[in-house]
């Protein structure tokens, strides 16, 4: 009785973190979304070469500001998305 009592507090905060995940998206001025997936692998590929030198220095979480970095240099940011928007654009 008590684990179930523990667990649901436990699922609420999952789906929570779940929700507030899905909140953003990668935007570029020129780029489609397919693109984003070639620069997000090439920024790996550069920042994991990098690592490679020094592997005792990094950590993930370095690891992951850098490809956010590199990114940033290629034009990506993040915006809200409007997946939770329920208010319609009126017919043009």
């Amino acid at each position: 009785m008590k684990k179930t009592i523990l667990l649901w507090p436990l699922m609420v905060l999952v789906l929570l973190f779940f929700v507030g995940a899905c909140t953003h998206k990668p935007v570029h001025p020129t780029k489609s979304d397919r693109q984003w997936a070639a620069d997000h692998s090439a920024c790996e590929k550069s920042v994991r070469d990098l690592i490679r030198d020094d592997p005792d220095s990094y950590d993930n979480l370095d690891e992951m500001k850098m490809i956010k970095s590199c990114m940033k240099q290629k034009g990506w940011t993040w915006e809200r998305a409007d997946w939770l928007k329920f208010k319609k654009e009126p017919a043009e």
